[in-house]
């Protein structure tokens, strides 16, 4: 029975239920959604997290935000209207300002800011609507990005400092050195940081120059099971393009392979066995001790450098310097 049919089935058979969890429903995401059931199902997934959460806040808790006093106010919306055509420029749907998808994505995340002022607004998070939107409507598109930064990424992801964000690439950079350690050892031998390539990966949940269909797979996949998602995926690409990159022996070259990488990753089949087979087992619990582990490193790190800003501007201002001036003396 091909995919399709099985998805077809599954469709007639949940209709009028509840969207609930079941190892066959996770089977068939891991094998791709029909895009004539994406809207159904990121729904479903979306509301198996906030149901709750959705019902204490009322059937009209997104138009009240819109009419709120700080709907056009707030400190983000200068840096969302600079974003916005930045967004998905090469998408009909974003590529200019009179673009459809422009004023939606505009109100997803000034309600967005509204909703949640300490994060208010993060650049990463205009992809994330802008995805959500190609599927859903403007309600549950907002109701997704909430999903994705409040209830399946890491607290503090897209926080002002990234703490989480930050975690989560030393918590790569670990499992990366478990499951594939040539690769590993050879990186370290060039002083290669991951991160410069991976962060973004993680932090827009690989929009950038990541084919669309393996892009959705991803999507499907991390909408369903969650955070853990973006690390098997980051692995099979690394997987893909291991024997490739052992070959090569300078810093730069490196470098700039990894930068284009992700345009490689096509055959979205391979990408996904590797990803939910060859990198097996894939355990949840040594990701979050790692990811304890690296969160205390890194928010010791960062009081560190606080301090020694805090101390610096102090000795400034104790010797009378503006340090907030462009005037010569």
């Amino acid at each position: 029975m091909s995919i399709g049919v099985k998805w077809e089935n599954y469709v007639v058979a949940q209709q009028n239920r509840p969207f609930t969890r079941s190892p066959e429903l996770k089977s068939l995401i891991r094998a791709g959604i029909p895009n004539e059931y994406r809207d159904i199902i990121w729904k479903g997934c979306v509301e198996l997290r906030m149901k709750h959460i959705k019902e204490e806040k009322g059937a009209e808790y997104y138009k009240s935000l819109q009419d709120s006093k700080l709907f056009k106010l707030q400190p983000s919306v200068k840096q969302i209207e600079l974003d916005l055509l930045r967004t998905l420029p090469n998408n009909k749907h974003y590529e200019n300002i009179d673009s459809e998808g422009i004023p939606k994505l505009r109100r997803v995340l000034l309600a967005y800011s509204c909703h949640n002022p300490d994060i208010g607004y993060c650049q990463g998070l205009n992809r994330i609507a802008a995805i959500a939107l190609l599927f859903l409507s403007e309600e549950d598109a907002f109701w997704c990005l909430t999903t994705i930064v409040e209830h399946i990424q890491p607290k503090d992801y897209y926080s002002k400092t990234l703490i989480g964000s930050q975690t989560d690439q030393r918590v790569l950079k670990d499992i990366l050195a478990d499951k594939l350690p040539r690769l590993s050892s050879h990186l370290d031998q060039y002083n290669v940081d991951l991160s410069l390539v991976t962060f973004n990966w993680f932090l827009t949940v690989f929009c950038e120059t990541v084919p669309t269909e393996t892009m959705l797979r991803i999507w499907d996949t991390f909408l369903y099971e969650g955070n853990k998602v973006l690390f098997r995926f980051s692995l099979a690409f690394f997987k893909v393009c291991e024997e490739d990159i052992l070959k090569i022996q300078d810093y730069m070259a490196i470098f700039n392979y990894l930068r284009h990488m992700p345009m490689k990753m096509t055959d979205v089949r391979r990408i996904a066995y590797i990803a939910f087979h060859d990198l097996n087992p894939f355990p949840r619990k040594p990701i979050n001790n790692r990811r304890s582990c690296h969160l205390a490193q890194v928010k010791t790190e960062l009081a560190e450098l606080n301090a020694i800003r805090e101390e610096f501007i102090s000795h400034r201002q104790d010797d009378g310097e503006d340090i907030f001036s462009d005037e010569d003396n």
